[in-house]
């Protein structure tokens, strides 16, 4: 099955679900609605796509949106499908049902953007303690803790007040000019 089929046949499936596609080499590129995206992958699954390369995440500042990377073993095609979450409440079904090796995936796709994947079946922290407090990925996470953001190696190049000062004190006192040489000598 070509690329080029394998969106048609998607689009034909989903219709308006179907927010954007397009194919690019081998790979198809597909963003759908919300509430097509389990419906979505488990049709994938079930016309060859049945190796889940990655589940991430994807912060947009006005959306975050949870990315599959998927490929067949009997066909040279992949599929990336991207589904917008909701930033105020990032939820979306678990695919562990599809694709057993999700688990993880969601596990850390929740710890660091906070999406959380209705009907996992272990969903905790994977990366980060459990007291932890936010989600790193995000572009709006602050923490109070991180050291602020300093050019590389420009702290290097600055002038230490306290290091010219132990230099010229090590130097001891100023020594006395050379006398001239006369010429000739």
């Amino acid at each position: 099955m070509t690329p080029e089929e394998i969106l048609e046949r998607v689009k034909q499936r989903f219709g308006d679900s179907v927010t954007e596609g397009e194919v690019k080499g081998v790979e198809v590129r597909v963003t759908v609605k919300p509430k097509a995206g389990w419906e979505i992958c488990r049709v994938l699954r079930d016309i060859g796509f049945e190796y889940l390369n990655c589940l991430s995440g994807a912060d947009w500042t006005s959306r975050l949106e949870v990315i599959y990377d998927l490929s067949s073993l009997h066909h040279p095609t992949k599929v990336h499908l991207r589904v917008p979450v909701d930033r105020s409440n990032p939820t979306i079904r678990s695919v562990t049902d599809i694709w057993r090796g999700a688990n993880w995936h969601e596990r850390e796709c929740y710890d660091l953007f906070g999406v959380r994947f209705d009907g996992h079946p272990d969903h905790r922290r994977i990366l980060l303690p459990e007291d932890w407090v936010g989600f790193p990925l995000r572009k709006d996470y602050t923490d109070e803790r991180l050291v602020p953001y300093t050019d590389y190696g420009m702290e290097e190049k600055l002038p230490k007040p306290e290091a010219a000062a132990g230099a010229a004190k090590a130097a001891g006192p100023p020594k006395a000019p050379a006398p001239p040489r006369a010429a000739g000598s």
